[in-house]
């Protein structure tokens, strides 16, 4: 242990100072004429830039902890340069990812720079490969380096597969290509190894350090090491440019070197270098040649934005997405419906509202806590957000044992509330997939079956009427008389397969991932005959990616994101709540903040082989603008006394409640 006090008085014993005064004038004249020489004044400068900077907050929970990198976060503020001596061994294993491009030309070729970043996937600039006619005639070349004794090795040359994927987008620069699995001499691609992109932003700061691997000139891989400082530039000083999407950088890079990974301390990719920026045009300079500035590169987020919202409308973008979840660890979301599925479930006719006179639906008082749902969509009735009732009563759909709110913007439901008691389970029979509209609610805040069915749209991409309240969960009954019983558990199954009930969910994500969770909690309460209270909905963001633009009532923003609050009667004065995000890389920064990427290495899908995480009511709350706050004192996560608050579920056993 460290005395700090002690220390701050006496002079530290692994440091001897020269005893020459003119040694320290001539050394303190010579580091003031060095522009490379960062003084006390400069690194305090940057310590307060760096802080200042909007993505500073996340980009220390990118940093390792100290028993990994004891420096990485001074390194950050610019109080350190020291890096731990692994910083060599890592860099060594990101750069096998990095390949020259070379692709043939009239006359020639000409040639770039790329690096894989999913399983056989690989990315670089839009201006390298432009199209698929390009890539079909490119070559990726890895290896191609000055070894351990300077010896420049043979390039091991793999072809590229357009065909498989291949999107590009000229406004950003940037080209995923899909790589053969074997080279000519049968080399696997699985050998240089993956770089995987983290769709947060913020994996830099102002000020920061940042290096280049490239192929320069076409010449034989090289890297610029922390030789470049990020430079936080004024929105207000570089009108057209999207400094969102733009990152910019003082290394000095030559031609070939575009499509080259930008990478951080911790080796992460946050941006893919496209172009150089050069100074002013001066009159008075002789030179015709341009003097380059700075450099700017394509934010990795900006590149994962783009992709998300063009999921839906173009596939190839939703395969891109599949290998870029697969490289961390995420299971592919997927695009297409699954084999059998039955994807022209029949709709009919709506109800008659008479059906519900004397349904009260949700019970707010079904446990020993109250949980009022007015108090929990308050924030979003304040926002006008939540769709009334034709009839003029408020804005609850109530149904056998659960309630529906519908988010009027967004026609799908802002939530729904069901109260399950375990000890009174009654299974409804054979279900029936009738879906309805309900005659309640105004058609404008709710789909039919245009948006799911195939047959109704043009669009590449198929959805599930994804149950948010699912058919067993309020099939349970009071009444003593079995036939009564089934008649009610019947109403209730029925009365879930009404569109204020639904959201579109790919359907193997539907069945497996989310259906898992929901066996889990009902199956809690029934093994343990006690009661509990499941919210569940959506998490609506405005990046959500747009679908059936030609549908009726389309176009629509697809929900990539599902959330559920479990509230158990533990005793009978007792209850405990638990918190779930599950769906695709939205959550990652919650993943980050629980520090489960701040390893060396990321982890590999047989690691991370599950969606599902538990959270804190908190983050749900963070993430939906609901008020849980009756809920939260009883959050068995959030009352951890830890600040990993939110876990990966690699089965059941794993959660708290």
């Amino acid at each position: 242990m460290i005395d700090e006090e002690a220390d701050a008085k006496e002079p530290r014993k692994d440091i001897v100072a020269t005893q020459s005064s003119a040694l320290s004038r001539e050394a303190e004249k010579m580091v003031g004429e060095t522009s490379t020489y960062a003084t006390p004044a400069m690194r305090q400068e940057r310590r307060a830039r760096a802080s200042a900077d909007k993505r500073f907050a996340l980009r220390k929970t990118l940093v390792e902890p100290d028993r990994s990198d004891p420096n990485g976060f001074e390194r950050i503020i610019g109080n350190s340069d020291l890096m731990s001596i692994n910083f060599l061994d890592r860099g060594r294993r990101t750069a096998a990812a990095v390949c020259r491009i070379k692709v043939p030309s009239d006359g020639g070729a000409w040639y770039g720079t790329g690096f894989l970043v999913g399983p056989r996937l690989l990315l670089t600039n839009h201006h390298v490969l432009g199209n698929a006619d390009e890539a079909s005639q490119a070559e990726a070349e890895f290896g191609y380096e000055h070894d351990f004794d300077g010896v420049l090795q043979e390039p091991v040359r793999f072809n590229l597969r357009p065909h498989e994927i291949f999107y590009t987008n000229p406004e950003l620069d940037f080209t995923f290509v899909a790589v053969t699995p074997l080279s000519d001499e049968c080399v696997p691609i699985a050998r240089y190894g993956i770089l995987p992109l983290i769709p947060l932003s913020g994996k830099a700061v102002d000020g920061e350090w940042v290096t280049i691997i490239q192929h320069p000139g076409s010449e034989p891989k090289q890297i610029a090491i922390r030789a470049s400082q990020v430079i936080g530039l004024d929105p207000r000083y570089v009108p057209g440019v999207d400094l969102d999407h733009f990152i910019h950088y003082s290394t000095d890079t030559e031609p070939g070197s575009s499509g080259a990974p930008v990478l951080n301390d911790q080796w992460q990719v946050l941006a893919l270098h496209h172009k150089a920026v050069p100074a002013p045009e001066n009159p008075e300079s002789e030179s015709k040649e341009p003097t380059w500035i700075a450099n700017e590169g394509v934010r990795i987020s900006a590149i994962f934005k783009h992709l998300k919202g063009e999921r839906f409308a173009k596939p190839q973008a939703g395969l891109v997405l599949d290998r870029l979840d697969l490289s961390l660890g995420f299971p592919a979301l997927g695009n297409s419906a699954t084999p059998g599925e039955s994807l022209l479930e029949a709709d009919r006719r709506p109800l008659d509202p008479a059906r519900w006179a004397h349904v009260s639906g949700y019970d707010a008082s079904f446990l020993s806590e109250t949980i009022a749902l007015p108090k929990i969509y308050a924030p979003a009735r304040a926002k006008n957000l939540v769709a009334p009732l034709l009839d003029g009563s408020g804005y609850e759909l109530v149904y056998h044992h659960f309630t529906s709110v519908i988010r009027a913007d967004r026609k799908f439901p802002l939530f729904t509330a069901v109260n399950i008691d375990g000890d009174r389970l009654v299974h409804p029979g054979k279900r029936k997939d009738t879906w309805r509209r309900d005659a309640r609610i105004a058609d404008e805040f709710q789909p039919d079956g245009d948006f799911y069915e195939k047959a109704k749209g043009t669009d590449p991409v198929q959805f599930s009427r994804g149950h948010q309240v699912r058919l067993l969960d309020p099939c349970w009954s009071t009444l003593t008389k079995k036939a009564n019983a089934l008649a009610e558990s019947q109403l209730a199954s029925e009365d879930t397969f009404h569109y204020t009930n639904a959201a579109p969910q790919v359907q193997g994500y539907n069945d497996i991932d989310w259906g898992d969770l929901e066996d889990y909690l009902l199956d809690k309460a029934q093994t343990s005959h006690k009661r509990l209270t499941v919210f569940t909905g959506p998490i609506y963001r405005d990046d959500d990616p747009m679908y059936g633009k030609a549908r009726k009532g389309g176009p629509w923003k697809i929900p990539l994101s599902f959330w559920k609050v479990a509230v158990l009667q533990k005793t009978p004065t007792k209850v405990a709540a638990a918190a779930f995000i599950i769906g695709q890389t939205q959550y990652v920064q919650a993943l980050f903040e629980a520090k489960v990427f701040s390893g060396l290495k990321p982890y590999t899908p047989n690691e991370l082989h599950t969606m599902h995480i538990q959270t804190t009511v908190k983050t749900i709350e963070t993430e939906t603008g609901l008020d849980f706050s009756a809920v939260r004192p009883f959050d068995s996560q959030g009352g951890l006394e830890s600040t990993r608050q939110t876990r990966w579920l690699n089965d059941s056993s794993d959660v708290i409640i």
